[in-house]
């Protein structure tokens, strides 16, 4: 009912590594992880180039080494900062945990100086709760306690060498103490002031929200849906904020701040009534008529208990044909509770609407799950297409996708079509719609219904 963060060809390819800097490349979170990335890459650097450096000069090649290796980690995570992806991000949380256990553990205790060296596991533990989320269960949450137990173990004298021939130097060892806190403390603190403004700043966009909400602010853009033909057979309404300040905002900046706050209901609600108000609007006009309006539901919706109801109000306050309304729901919503899922998916078309399953393939519905949907339409996520231009078994495998389709009577349309060859490697597998920006880019209501009038002369 609402607009996912997914801006059809518009979005960056996300799905395998690319992960959060491919689905929102300009979303104020990246801002905060590339943040917290050129922290810990200048943390990194400073500490790794210091520490090798000292212990050349007191003829400990094998320290110096370790530090060198850190200095390295340092210089990935500034280059990793700039386009990062998910594999790169946990490698280098992973890389970082080994060194901090290795130096923890030739840390040994020294005439009165205590370990020092395991205190750089809060800043790991924080950032990897910061960076990944509650969302990823392994680094989000896993990870973490992994780092807290460590630092537990070293800090009770339960980990490590008591007696090692590798432990620093006596004569930097007090003054090592005092900058492993030091640092630590500092950079634990940065984390919390990041996290901070972070919290501050979604805080008070949520409350902009609200008000952009009831004052229309949100603007609907569509992007069109074309046949085999390359007439436009409907489009897909792709939201828009535009804020009174900071101009306007791409649903990546606020879709997922929604979702949390749970004004993706609200927020929904208004999209469909324009995306209605649009389709009561060109049931008058006989080239319009038959055109359908596309809309993504959110699975935060989904799991609202009026949701069939707001639906049916909506579509009745308008007017609306609800035969040329089309809700989009991504497989994800199929993970949280299946059979109500398909109660809701069932009730409303009993009235009418129809219903496709978005980005197919990239979630983890089974076939038996898709077969007892009430699915007419199968949307291909770009990233198939895209590699199917690389890659001999990923063409094998868009082409059973379109095959599955046809197989349990729905039909089969791409998103991301860019050019004329992915349009007809498409079209010769047996796809029968497409999208992307070789049709045309999301675009006002005026500029969507003049396209279609010249395509339908």
């Amino acid at each position: 009912m609402t607009i996912s963060t997914q801006q059809s060809s518009e979005a960056l390819p996300w799905q395998g590594n690319a992960w959060l800097a491919h689905k929102f490349p300009h979303s104020d979170k990246t801002v905060k992880i590339r943040r917290i990335l050129l922290l810990t890459g200048v943390s990194c650097i400073l500490l790794g180039t210091f520490w090798a450096s000292c212990y050349t000069y007191f003829a400990r090649p094998d320290l110096a080494a370790i530090y060198v290796v850190l200095t390295l980690i340092g210089i990935s995570a500034i280059i990793c900062s700039r386009r990062y992806r998910y594999r790169v991000l946990v490698g280098i949380a992973h890389a970082i945990l080994l060194m901090i256990v290795l130096i923890s553990a030739i840390d040994v205790p020294l005439n009165g100086v205590s370990r020092s060296a395991y205190v750089y596991f809060l800043p790991l533990a924080a950032g990897a709760i910061f960076v990944f989320g509650q969302g990823n269960f392994y680094m989000g949450t896993l990870f973490p306690i992994l780092c807290l137990g460590l630092f537990v173990m070293f800090g009770v004298g339960a980990a490590g060498f008591t007696e090692s021939d590798f432990a620093p130097p006596e004569a930097v060892r007090f003054l090592g103490a005092i900058a492993n806190f030091a640092i630590a403390s500092s950079l634990m603190a940065c984390v919390l002031v990041i996290y901070r403004n972070d919290m501050n700043a979604r805080i008070s966009l949520a409350r902009e929200l609200v008000h952009a909400i009831t004052d229309r602010q949100l603007l609907v853009l569509y992007q069109p849906q074309v046949g085999m033909d390359g007439k436009p057979t409907g489009a897909e309404a792709l939201v828009r904020w535009q804020h009174p300040s900071r101009g306007l905002l791409s649903p990546d900046q606020f879709i997922p701040l929604a979702e949390e706050s749970l004004l993706i209901r609200e927020l929904g609600l208004e999209v469909l009534k324009q995306a209605c108000e649009l389709l009561s609007k060109w049931a008058a006009d006989p080239v319009l008529a038959t055109k359908i309006v596309a809309v993504n539901v959110s699975p935060v919706q989904l799991q609202d208990v009026g949701f069939v109801s707001s639906v049916r109000q909506v579509l009745a306050s308008t007017g609306a044909n609800p035969a040329r309304l089309e809700l989009e729901l991504t497989e994800s919503a199929l993970c949280v509770d299946v059979d109500q899922v398909r109660e809701k998916m069932q009730a409303l078309q009993a009235n009418g609407v129809r219903w496709a399953l978005d980005d197919f393939g990239t979630g983890f519905s089974s076939l038996a799950v898709l077969q007892s949907l009430p699915v007419q339409k199968l949307k291909i996520d770009k990233q198939f297409v895209e590699s199917a231009a690389e890659s001999e078994s990923a063409k094998l495998l868009l082409a059973k996708i379109i095959e599955i389709a046809d197989v349990m009577g729905m039909t089969a349309i791409a998103e991301g079509i860019e050019t004329r060859q992915q349009r007809d490697m498409l079209a010769q597998f047996g796809c029968r719609e497409f999208q992307g920006f070789l049709y045309g880019r999301p675009q006002p209501v005026a500029a969507l219904e003049s396209m279609m009038r010249a395509a339908a002369r």
